[in-house]
């Protein structure tokens, strides 16, 4: 027989082969038992798969009616485990989610449940509530119903009484603080209610300070904050507005809130608002038309800079420059040079230091209050020379400025004036034609009866040679037309007055020797004798004097 023949099988053969075959398959279909399909778990009896409930190896299991196992997952009433177990008297942590299942497999559902000496409560799904309030009473973040305590559920705080209960639109005082619950329960913090005001932690505030986003307000003994008030607090004083807020860089009337919100008081501060300077006064009112130091406070409290001013108070002008500081000595302005006393007030418009021209006049007269400031000179009888001065210069300068001329002078108010070259060295600078120092005597005597008027001009004293006016000082034409100046002013004084003649004399005073004009020096009576005194002081007398101070000076101008 060939191979051929040899392979080749029978009819009958492949028949018997196929049947076993078929055999095999129809015993590969029988299912019995667990078995996966499509990410499914289906339990088997008879090759088919099991529906509703099932208690295999002493286990609860529940199938659907597709024969897909239950898991993770709750039904009926009942709780499946990850692994379909049917749980049963305890908890399940299922997706997430608390449940808590019976000895009967049922679980806890819309109920409240003590377990192991703490109440929950379940939903209506069996979920056992965390973190949240229910029917007025917290629950933990374990779900534990919480008593006698704190609890913080998304950021909010709540408190629970010893029922269990939370605190709810009322007042609850813990562990001496007092704090606030809203209808919901939520602890007031960090906010204002009912005029009380509550820090960060809820308690409500007492004598303290509180800051709300960024608003700062205060509270007073009784938990009230402070409203549309002024309120006194360590030491200083607060604004506080309608809302309580606690005013702060800006002002309240004429005080100013600094940006601590204290009320600035004996101190400088700069509004940027006005781009200005201000001054608040001690009590915190700014000061307004008057001299803090160096500067000058406007209306409106404003200092001034870069401008002029004029000083009611002073009767004088001053020249504040770009820090608001008054000028003193030369300074220009618009480019012109100005003369300034050394406490800034203005004294002329200058070009460079002259003497004069004989016979040219300009109608300029300078007067010199004598003495000033700390130096009072002669003082008798409760009146010092320094005021008496004063008193003649400004009925003085008022008649003269009434005829026309133009009037300067060393002082306008009590003011320090060195007396031996400063009033010079101002005079000097000017284009006045004339210099008058005006002067009340004095012997320094007990019960002086000296009287009258003395007029000087000047005469050289080799013992006392000049410091600032060597070219002038003795210069034959401003000797001469100082001693007709004073003859002049002498003579129209005592026809004036009545007085007595006590002297047209000269002498080497420091006023008279280093002033570059023609020069006199007045004593218009004797102080320290009590009649001249009460004479003296007279307003009516003082008239009298500054008629004959007047009519002297025209004898001057018209050459007599």
């Amino acid at each position: 027989m060939t191979k051929k023949n040899k392979s080749k099988k029978t009819p009958a053969k492949a028949e018997e082969k196929a049947e076993v075959k078929k055999e095999e398959k129809k015993v590969e279909k029988v299912k019995e038992g667990w078995q996966e399909e499509n990410n499914n778990w289906r339990f088997y009896e008879h090759n088919k798969p099991v529906i509703n409930w099932k208690k295999i190896q002493g286990k609860w299991y529940y199938f659907n009616k597709d024969g897909n196992r239950l898991s993770n997952t709750t039904f009926d009433g009942y709780v499946f485990n990850k692994d379909g177990v049917m749980a049963e008297n305890g908890w399940n942590f299922i997706n997430g989610k608390w449940y808590f299942a019976s000895s009967s497999g049922k679980i806890s559902q819309n109920k409240w449940e003590k377990i192991a000496d703490s109440w929950y409560y379940f939903d209506k799904d069996g979920i056992m509530l965390s973190n949240t309030t229910f029917d007025s009473y917290l629950l933990t973040k374990s779900g534990a119903m919480a008593t006698n305590g704190w609890a913080k559920i998304d950021q909010n705080w709540y408190y629970a009484t010893s029922s269990g209960k939370i605190s709810q639109d009322k007042w609850e005082k813990v562990n001496g603080s007092w704090y606030y619950f809203d209808k919901k329960g939520i602890m007031l913090s960090s906010t204002t209610f009912k005029g009380y005001l509550f820090n960060n932690s809820g308690a409500m505030a007492e004598n303290s300070w509180v800051k709300i986003k960024d608003t700062w307000f205060y509270a007073n003994a009784s938990g009230k904050f402070v409203q549309n008030k002024w309120e006194k607090i360590s030491g200083s004083w607060y604004s506080f507005a309608q809302d309580g807020a606690m005013l702060a860089d800006k002002w309240s009337g004429s005080y100013y809130l600094k940006t601590n919100g204290a009320m600035a008081d004996n101190e400088w501060i700069f509004d940027k608002n006005y781009n200005s300077w201000f001054f608040l006064k001690h009590g915190g009112m700014y000061a307004s038309k008057e001299w803090i130091g160096a500067y000058y406070l406007k209306a409106g409290g404003y200092m001034a800079k870069k401008e002029w001013i004029y000083d009611d108070t002073y009767k004088a002008r001053y020249y504040l420059d770009d820090n608001g500081h008054y000028i003193s000595g030369t300074y220009k302005i618009d480019g012109k040079d100005h003369l300034f006393h050394k406490n800034g007030q203005w004294i002329s418009e200058v070009s460079k230091e002259v003497g004069f021209v004989k016979g040219q006049y300009s109608k300029t007269i300078f007067l010199d209050p004598g003495h000033g400031g700390r130096d009072s000179g002669a003082y008798y009888y409760n009146i010092a020379e320094k005021d008496l001065n004063m008193q003649v210069y400004r009925k003085l300068r008022k008649k003269l400025e009434e005829l026309g001329y133009k009037v300067l002078t060393s002082r306008d108010s009590d003011i320090d004036v060195d007396f031996v070259t400063e009033r010079s060295r101002m005079v000097n600078k000017t284009n006045s034609d004339i210099f008058i120092s005006i002067h009340f005597n004095a012997t320094g005597s007990a019960y002086s009866r000296a009287s009258g008027i003395q007029t000087y001009s000047y005469s050289d004293d080799p013992d006392y040679p000049s410091k600032i006016n060597p070219y002038w000082h003795n210069h034959p034409d401003r000797m001469s037309e100082s001693k007709r100046l004073a003859a002049a002013i002498h003579s129209s004084l005592l026809a004036e007055t009545g007085a007595k003649d006590a002297g047209l004399l000269e002498r080497s005073f420091a006023v008279l020797r280093e002033t570059a004009k023609p020069a006199v020096l007045l004593e218009l009576g004797y102080i320290d004798n009590f009649a001249e005194n009460q004479q003296i002081r007279d307003s009516h007398y003082q008239d009298k004097l500054v008629a004959g101070i007047v009519k002297g000076i025209q004898k001057y101008y018209a050459g007599k």
